[in-house]
């Protein structure tokens, strides 16, 4: 290949070149557009990847922190359960089974300050804790209470104003036979999952739940987690068909699969309005590009008399677009990334600002915004934000190789 052969075919590349890094200095129009389609670019990729991590993070939190302290599989029976640890034991032997915690459960209402508010108190026992709720304890530096004692979640105390070493009013309603009462009960602790279930949640001993329910020394129930998460519902069939009658078993996805389908349709819903904003973006180099071309019609038929063949103008173009589009992905790519560790403090600042919550449980799962970044997703953005900027680019490369230098010059003096 001669010296001359390989200037030409490099020309193309430094036509590009020049033109992606001079832009249009005779058209304040086509520099504008120009600056719209990389800002458009850069914005649409970095808000995908920042909205596929937040709704990832809600995935990933509804399946590792929500699960753990919601039973995959709760097992109850119509009475209350005597021989429980013989129980106990079989469901461990169980497929698919890592934990089996026997539990008690009353429902009350709180009367403090002339104010009430209904709690749920869950009766655990330190030796068989759940791995959820011994991980929120320990985060709190607490155990669970002696009989006599209580630990509430902390927007039930605030909402009430309650406060520790405060003798806790409840009212059990009546039930089984038994006749309405109240039970006074000692704050000892306050702890926070920071999901849904503080609204209503307290800690009890599994004795004192027991005493609450009439039988001290029977359980109500046990709370199944599993390996598979997603195979409850057959290891809920397997745990009922193993169990005595009188036995029934509830599921996560029965309680909780709602919840988990709205997070999955929102993370597809945002991610699909999100990927069209960057397709509006990719497309904007369309505009961008076909102002060029006519900005530069003398040029591009100047370059053909000099012997430029169509295929080197066609790539002239081509390669204008990818540069737009390689340094407007790279730079969404990294406001995304920067976006998805800063997320958290600026809904923090926001929050200060404002002086109220943006994400309270009584509304949302949880309280605070998780982010899972995943390199697949960035991977995949990146290539759809390749491809549809290529694509968008193909119009106006052909458009200008198509350019008759006759007619590009017919006017110019």
């Amino acid at each position: 290949m001669s010296w001359g052969q390989t200037l030409i075919r490099s020309l193309s590349l430094f036509v590009g070149l020049r033109y992606f890094s001079a832009g249009a200095r005779n058209s304040r129009l086509v520099s504008f557009i120009s600056l719209l389609a990389l800002s458009g670019l850069t914005l649409g990729v970095g808000l995908l990847i920042l909205v596929l991590s937040v709704m990832n993070g809600f995935d990933r939190e509804m399946r590792e922190h929500i699960l753990s302290v919601v039973p995959h599989v709760q097992v109850t029976h119509s009475g209350s359960i005597k021989d429980w640890q013989s129980q106990r034991d079989l469901l461990t032997t169980l497929p698919n089974v890592v934990e089996v915690t026997p539990f008690n459960q009353a429902q009350g209402i709180i009367f403090s300050n002339n104010q009430t508010r209904p709690v749920k108190l869950l009766g655990l026992d330190q030796t068989m804790l759940p791995k959820g709720f011994e991980t929120t304890l320990n985060a709190a530096n607490l155990t669970v209470p002696a009989e006599g004692e209580l630990l509430l979640a902390k927007p039930i105390i605030d909402s009430l104003n309650l406060t520790l070493g405060q003798s806790i009013n409840l009212i059990l309603p009546s039930e089984g036979g038994r006749q309405a009462r109240a039970v006074t009960l000692v704050l000892v602790g306050v702890f926070a999952t920071r999901t849904e279930v503080d609204q209503m949640l307290g800690i009890v001993s599994l004795k004192q739940a027991g005493h609450m329910m009439g039988s001290a020394e029977d359980v109500f129930g046990f709370r199944v987690q599993l390996a598979d998460l997603f195979q409850s519902r057959m290891t809920a069939n397997r745990i009922q068909s193993q169990l005595p009658f009188g036995f029934r078993s509830v599921d996560w996805t029965q309680t909780h699969g709602n919840l988990y389908q709205a997070i999955q349709l929102s993370r597809n819903m945002v991610g699909l309005l999100v990927f069209l904003v960057v397709g509006i973006a990719a497309f904007n180099v369309i505009s961008m590009l076909m102002m060029m071309v006519l900005n530069k019609r003398k040029h591009i038929a100047i370059l053909q008399t000099m012997g430029v063949s169509k295929q080197q103008v066609l790539n002239i173009f081509l390669i204008q677009g990818l540069l737009i589009a390689f340094v407007g992905i790279a730079l969404g790519v990294l406001l995304g990334v920067i976006g998805c560790y800063w997320v958290a403090e600026l809904v923090a600042v926001v929050e200060a600002v404002l002086g109220s919550q943006l994400l309270n449980t009584s509304i949302y799962p949880i309280d605070y915004v998780p982010v899972d970044l995943r390199l697949g997703d960035v991977i995949y953005i990146v290539v759809s934000a390749l491809f549809l900027t290529l694509l968008a680019t193909l119009y106006p490369a052909i458009k200008a190789s198509n350019t008759v230098p006759a007619e590009a010059l017919r006017y110019e003096s």
